[in-house]
């Protein structure tokens, strides 16, 4: 790496790691930095167990690893199982009101809640001014925020902006890191292994193929999220239907 980088202006830098492929990415990346550098991972309690052997190697690797334990399952007993789809009977006025038989949460509230806020509030007590992430332009359709921004109380560094997902995994292929068996299958590892949303992750193959263990309690969840859609998607195609010679 050349100088020049942010690394110039702060005295507390973090790494955010997830244990997927593009935060190991940069563990390699920014090793002249290790020294300066704290790594923070985030523990819901539900990685996968391929995953977590990722962040076991990652946290004998650098000096400065430091874990977050959160408890997705405890949070979703509370506040609603994620969905990518929440009818209002789901939500807190609906169950007051006696119209949902479950509570639902929207993904975003969830990861926030178990993963993004206790990252960030972590880091700010620990006095950060660097947070470095993996994220991507090829993640979304639109970054919320990109390399400079301040807004959150630290400066931001995505190094890997502009990387496209080939070029990660040429990257590791050339550190000869270790690539999680399941971007054999998908482009992204999942954050929490029985996450009731993120459909379009299609964690249900992946999970019956290596863990059916795990696939059971997945689809015993992703029932009772069901529950809740199905009528109203019911009622949405009759009302469609409805009034039509």
């Amino acid at each position: 790496m050349t100088t020049g980088t942010p690394f110039d202006r702060h005295e507390r830098a973090a790494l955010q790691f997830s244990g997927g492929k593009d935060s190991l990415s940069l563990v390699y990346l920014l090793r002249p930095y290790w020294s300066r550098l704290t790594v923070y991972h985030i523990d819901a309690g539900d990685l996968l167990p391929e995953v977590r052997e990722i962040v076991d190697m990652a946290e004998g690797m650098v000096p400065d690893f430091r874990r977050i334990e959160t408890d997705a399952a405890a949070w979703a007993a509370v506040a609603g199982l994620p969905s990518d789809l929440v009818p209002t009977t789901s939500t807190p006025a609906g169950m007051a009101m006696g119209m949902g038989r479950r509570l639902l949460t929207d993904r975003y509230t969830c990861c926030a809640a178990n993963l993004m806020l206790p990252m960030h509030e972590r880091m700010l007590a620990d006095g950060v001014t660097l947070a470095i992430r993996g994220t991507k332009r090829a993640d979304l359709p639109r970054l919320p925020a990109v390399s400079g921004d301040t807004s959150l109380g630290y400066e931001l560094w995505l190094p890997l902006q502009d990387w496209s997902h080939a070029e990660v995994f040429e990257y590791l292929r050339a550190v000869d890191a270790p690539i999680c068996r399941v971007y054999e299958h998908q482009v992204n590892a999942p954050e929490c292994a029985r996450c009731t949303a993120w459909w379009s992750e299609g964690r249900a193959a992946y999970l019956s193929r290596y863990h059916p263990d795990l696939y059971e309690k997945y689809q015993a969840r992703l029932a009772l999220v069901a529950a809740e859609l199905v009528p109203h998607w019911q009622t949405l195609l009759k009302e469609m239907s409805d009034g039509r010679v």
